[in-house]
C-alpha cells in the first residue's frame, strides 16, 4: 500500500451531496427524521447534514479514500476503498491510523446497537483519540506482532515436518489482558 497524499477538496462535492438529498422521497425523511418536513424544514436538515459530514481532509492513495473530520474529543477516519470492495485487512487500517494521525494514538471502530446502525456502502469508520499518551481501557498492555501464524506440530519429540501443522488461532497465552493475571 503506497503512502497517502492530501487531495484538493472538489468544491461541487457539498453541492453533489445536497442535490442527491433533496432528491430522496418522502419515505427517506419519514424513516431517517422520523417525519416528512416541508420544503424550508428539508433545506435546514439538508444543510445540517451536509455541515455534518463534510470532511475539511481528503486523503488518497492506490488502494484508499480517507476523509478526515474532527469530532472532538476524537478524529474520526471514514475509510473506504477506491474500487468500491470490502477492506482486505486489519494491518491496512492500522497503517492508516499511523499515517494520518500518529502511531502511538489509539483508534477504536465501533460495532453500534441496531438501532443507530449505518451502513450505506462498503465504508469503515475509526475514532482515534489524537493524544499520544491517552489508552482506551481495554485492549492489551504489551505489543506482540508475528509475521506468521505461530503453527502447531505436535509434541515435543515428536514434530510434524515444517510445513505441516495446523495454525493456532487466537491470542497468545503470553499477551495478558489489561488488569488481567497471567494465571
Amino acid at each position: 500500500m503506497k503512502h497517502f497524499t492530501r487531495l484538493d477538496r472538489d468544491v461541487r462535492e457539498n453541492q453533489i451531496y445536497r442535490d442527491a438529498l433533496l432528491a430522496q422521497p418522502a419515505e427517506f425523511f419519514r424513516a431517517n427524521f422520523g417525519r416528512v418536513p416541508d420544503l424550508i424544514e428539508k433545506l435546514g436538515l439538508v444543510e445540517r447534514l451536509i455541515q455534518h459530514v463534510g470532511a475539511p481532509q481528503i486523503f488518497s492513495n492506490d488502494i484508499y479514500t480517507v476523509r478526515v473530520r474532527n469530532a472532538a474529543p476524537f478524529i474520526q477516519l471514514d475509510i473506504c476503498r477506491c474500487d468500491g470492495e470490502t477492506r482486505t485487512s486489519w494491518r491496512e487500517f492500522q497503517q492508516i491510523k499511523n499515517e494520518l494521525v500518529g502511531p502511538e494514538c489509539e483508534g477504536v471502530e465501533l460495532f453500534p446497537a441496531e438501532s443507530r446502525l449505518v451502513d450505506t456502502s462498503n465504508q469503515y469508520h475509526l475514532w482515534v483519540n489524537p493524544d499520544p499518551t491517552y489508552r482506551f481501557p481495554l485492549g492489551y498492555d504489551r505489543r506482540m506482532v508475528l509475521d506468521k501464524p505461530v503453527v502447531y506440530r505436535g509434541r515435543a519429540g515428536e514434530e510434524l515436518p515444517d510445513d505441516a501443522g495446523l495454525p493456532l488461532t487466537g491470542d497468545s497465552s503470553a499477551m495478558v489482558p489489561r488488569g488481567g493475571n497471567a494465571s
